[in-house]
């Protein structure tokens, strides 16, 4: 059975920097990150096994230091830490920085923000908290109520980076239509563009598709979907343990990718097991 492995699988640009940050960190000092580091319980171990926690809020932990993960947290966070004093790690992915700042300074120029995303996602409760008013958050085409907006407002829109394009793009070409005052500004981060788009294209070559990640995570999510609605045979795993020998029966050419939280040594795990069947 021949393995056609993607390019763009594993850790992205802003994830590898969050875990290399939080590997970096002084564990001499009381250090929690605030949520998990990344959706890999892999490297959250790792990071436990060097006293690094982590904890939902700040309140009543007493803590020298805290990691903010990639997804970003709302801007009262840093706040509230330096009203405690603790020093703060921001490893808050550079590209969610920019859409903070962007909503920021959109909202104190009179726009309205529309924020296209899960709002459970912690990147999407960040960005909203970067807001005064709050945005007016759209998971898909459903939740957009047009009797809800004014044509007297104007309107900043921008996504979760991890976002699947074409939700994003029926959203705006609606507004648009609708005739709108929107201002857009395309937020997806390229790497998740490219591995979206490369595991569309692998996805339509093979018999089987793998795809390596946690179900918690929303790129992950996306990647399942797109390579199910394309090949039906695909299987979202966390591991090699969850590969099962019957899924590639009759399989000639099984592709796999990865999320962007997931370590190249899981990956490499994955490629040896599927050589083996």
């Amino acid at each position: 059975m021949k393995v056609l492995l993607a390019k763009s699988a594993g850790f992205c640009f802003g994830v590898k920097r969050a875990v290399d940050m939080a590997f970096d960190t002084d564990a001499t000092k009381t250090t929690y990150t605030l949520g998990h580091i990344i959706h890999n319980e892999a490297v959250i171990n790792k990071l436990h096994n060097k006293g690094i926690h982590s904890v939902e809020e700040l309140d009543n932990i007493p803590m020298d230091q805290v990691i903010i993960r990639a997804h970003g947290v709302p801007e009262d966070v840093y706040k509230e830490a330096n009203d405690k004093a603790i020093h703060v790690v921001d490893a808050t992915c550079p590209y969610v920085t920019k859409i903070h700042k962007l909503v920021n300074r959109h909202e104190r120029d009179g726009y309205k923000i529309i924020l296209i995303g899960d709002a459970k996602h912690p990147e999407i409760i960040g960005i909203n908290g970067w807001t005064k008013e709050g945005c007016i958050i759209l998971k898909n085409i459903d939740e957009l109520d047009l009797s809800k907006l004014s044509k007297e407002e104007r309107y900043f829109v921008v996504s979760q980076t991890t976002y699947k394009k074409a939700v994003v793009d029926e959203i705006v070409n609606t507004l648009e239509q609708a005739g709108y005052d929107i201002k857009f500004t395309n937020t997806i981060c390229s790497a998740t563009s490219e591995r979206q788009d490369e595991a569309r294209e692998i996805a339509g070559q093979v018999d089987a598709m793998v795809v390596i990640g946690s179900r918690l995570s929303s790129n992950t999510q996306k990647l399942y979907e797109i390579c199910q609605s394309i090949c039906p045979n695909t299987h979202c795993i966390d591991d090699a343990s969850m590969l099962e020998k019957e899924w590639f029966d009759g399989v000639e050419e099984v592709g796999v990718t990865a999320g962007a939280s997931t370590p190249s040594d899981v990956i490499n795990e994955v490629l040896t097991k599927l050589e083996q069947i």
